[in-house]
């Protein structure tokens, strides 16, 4: 059986309805929910705690600006308990920069209710320092109220943080340096001032479109293929492109393109720095073609120097064939070998991808060699070591040096085993410091004499030697032991200026 009925509960009006069944159990069903009126849904204990749980900073003004009331996060925002604020005049906490402005926005508030009024300014903290808020603020009540309700944010890190972007903006704008901005497809987004300069399109040409642009013919497939490989995988790519401007004419970039990463790591972007290199590569390429022909001159002018040399020892060569006098005839050779070692610079020069050093530890191979074929009884019956690794002369110091080793080989070959008598030679080269070199230089023949007069080496056969060594700027030490053993230290790779450019 169905039965209707209403009730009251706290002068609140409900309606049941129920059925009644055989077993007299009743099951009540409420058909409308209670209806609470707003008073007493919105009470003051809920607007209290709505007031204090935000995080904004809510405050009601009179037509003055007096604070009539704060609530509980102007503690944690400026510092001050809300006590010390009520009954102040807020316009005094307002930076004297900004106060009439804001002034005059209040104003604007109380004369229009119902608007909603939004200012952003400095307001002082508890502690003396400013932070940027912004407040919005309304009227309310009827027309005869002139109170405000504000509601005010600090904004300081917003403020500070659009202030470095605007500073970040401006740079880039007016970098000299291209900036482009692409997402992770290529497509532009954004592109600076000096962009349009160097490429001839507009912003409004390059945004929305693919930075294949720019791309020419010249650059290898394989270059962008590594471009992409590098950055898909968020690493920053550098290098050289050449590309093509939109008026067709080619030009040079360095550029360096780094991925822009998300709080998740993805890549979202990717920014190019580039800067036209165009000028700086035809100077280089002239600087190169110049040096190419230089280069070329110098092995031609070492490669005459040589012949010319030749030329000489074979007049030597002519001329010592037609003397009988056997000393004459020696002393022919020894001038042969001398200007050999000479000749056997120019050679190392003209061979050399390097015109401006020589390798020594081949060098005097080379010369060693030489010397034991013109002395053709110690051909077989003497060896020579050379350890002289990494050590490379200028033409400077390999001329007089050439002709020092020349003449110890020379003296050691001619007086030092007499009847080609078996022996060794040993040559060591050693880098002391910064170009400052030791000689050691040893035969296992009977030996020299050797004697120091007046800070010269006197002996026989010393005399050129003596020379030499002083023109390196060096000093001749001699070990007494069996057979020959000199040290000499000396300077080495003394550039001198030879030819006085224009």
């Amino acid at each position: 059986m169905q039965v209707d009925k209403s009730i009251s509960i706290n002068n609140t009006p409900y309606e049941l309805s129920y059925t009644e069944q055989k077993t007299n159990n009743k099951l009540p069903e409420l058909n409308n929910q209670a209806k609470l009126s707003e008073p007493e849904i919105i009470s003051d204990e809920v607007i209290k705690t709505l007031l204090n749980l935000s995080a904004d900073i809510i405050t009601v003004l009179n037509e003055d600006g007096t604070i009539l009331y704060e609530s509980d996060s102007i503690s944690s925002i400026l510092g001050y308990e809300k006590e010390e604020l009520i009954g102040k005049n807020a316009f005094t906490y307002v930076h004297k920069d900004d106060v009439t402005r804001v002034y005059n926005d209040f104003q604007k508030g109380i004369l229009n209710p119902g608007k909603t009024i939004i200012s952003s300014y400095r307001f002082r903290r508890s502690n003396g320092d400013y932070v940027f808020l912004e407040s919005s603020g309304a009227k309310y009540g009827d027309k005869t109220n002139d109170k405000l309700v504000i509601i005010s944010r600090d904004i300081t890190s917003r403020i500070k943080t659009e202030k470095n972007i605007n500073r970040l903006s401006t740079a880039v704008e007016q970098s000299s340096s291209t900036v482009v901005i692409t997402d992770i497809d290529g497509k532009i987004e954004y592109v600076n001032k000096k962009f349009s300069e160097l490429t001839g399109y507009s912003r409004e040409e390059a945004v929305g479109g693919k930075t294949s642009i720019l791309k020419s013919e010249e650059t290898n497939d394989d270059v962008y293929r590594d471009l992409w490989t590098t950055i898909l995988t968020g690493k920053v790519w550098q290098g050289v492109l050449k590309n093509r401007k939109k008026c067709g004419e080619y030009y040079w970039e360095r550029i360096k393109i780094s991925p822009v990463v998300d709080e998740n790591d993805r890549i979202t972007n990717f920014i190019a720095l580039k800067d036209d290199i165009t000028e700086e590569k035809k100077i280089n390429e002239k600087l190169s073609q110049s040096l190419k022909e230089k280069e070329l001159m110098l092995k031609e002018i070492h490669h005459r120097v040589k012949n010319n040399l030749q030329i000489v020892i074979s007049l030597l060569n002519l001329q010592s064939a037609s003397v009988d006098d056997v000393k004459l005839k020696n002393q022919l050779t020894i001038s042969q070998n001398r200007v050999r070692s000479m000749a056997l610079i120019h050679q190392h020069l003209y061979r050399s991808g390097d015109l401006s050093r020589i390798d020594m530890d081949e060098y005097i191979l080379s010369l060693s060699s030489q010397l034991l074929s013109a002395f053709a009884d110690h051909k077989d019956s003497m060896k020579i070591t050379v350890d002289a690794k990494d050590i490379f002369f200028s033409i400077e110091t390999a001329v007089p040096f050439g002709l020092l080793i020349n003449e110890l080989i020379t003296n050691s070959l001619k007086h030092g085993f007499p009847g080609g008598k078996n022996g060794k030679i040993h040559i060591k080269l050693i880098l002391l410091e910064e170009n400052r070199y030791e000689l050691y230089y040893c035969d296992s023949g009977i030996g020299m004499p050797f004697n120091i007069v007046n800070g010269h080496v006197v002996g026989f056969g010393m005399q050129l030697i003596d020379m030499l060594v002083s023109q390196l700027e060096g000093k001749i030490e001699h070990v007494p032991s069996k057979g020959t053993k000199y040290k000499i230290y000396f300077r080495g790779n003394n550039y001198q200026t030879r030819f006085q450019l224009s």
